[in-house]
């Protein structure tokens, strides 16, 4: 932070103290653009080193808009350092979380949505697999019932030729 901030600030919380009225002022005074409160513009324009330049002169403007930015990122820095944020960064943010919790949600319906159909092409999947299942059960089956009944032939050939031999 640039001394003449910390210079400005002291002298403004100092004469705080002594007035609610001049904080109200001051704080009135900020968000006006650092206009209107002579008294507080008065002491802004001396802090900064700008009293002694003529109000019209390109060097006056030049270092009006530089005093304007430290100032602004000055206080930035020492309300950030008091743990507090600008009201437009917390409505940003507060627009963002918005947003993002909308984003959640209907992500979230079409997680539910894509396990639901995961769901149901598992079980077709499975229904399909059990089918194919039963029809290999199916056609072993029928091959070993030939089986049986092709060693059941064959042994009832052997055993009537066989018995032929005997006779």
């Amino acid at each position: 932070m640039d001394k003449q901030f910390l210079e400005f600030w002291g002298n403004s919380m100092l004469a705080a103290a002594k007035s609610q009225k001049q904080l109200e002022d001051m704080t009135a005074w900020v968000q006006q653009g650092l206009k209107g409160f002579e008294d507080m513009t008065t002491l802004f324009l001396k802090v900064y080193g700008l009293d002694g330049l003529a109000k019209g002169s390109p060097d006056y403007m030049a270092a009006w808009k530089k005093a304007d930015e430290e100032f602004r990122k000055s206080l930035k820095e020492y309300v950030s350092m008091l743990g507090l944020v600008p009201k437009n960064e917390h409505l940003e943010l507060v627009g963002k979380y918005e947003q993002l919790k909308e984003k959640f949600a209907l992500q979230e319906e079409t997680i539910k949505h894509l396990r639901m159909l995961a769901s149901d092409s598992k079980l077709k999947d499975q229904g399909e697999l059990a089918q194919q299942f039963d029809e290999l059960i199916r056609k072993q089956n029928d091959q070993f019932q030939n089986l049986v009944e092709n060693f059941s032939k064959a042994f009832k050939k052997s055993a009537s030729g066989k018995e032929t031999k005997q006779a």
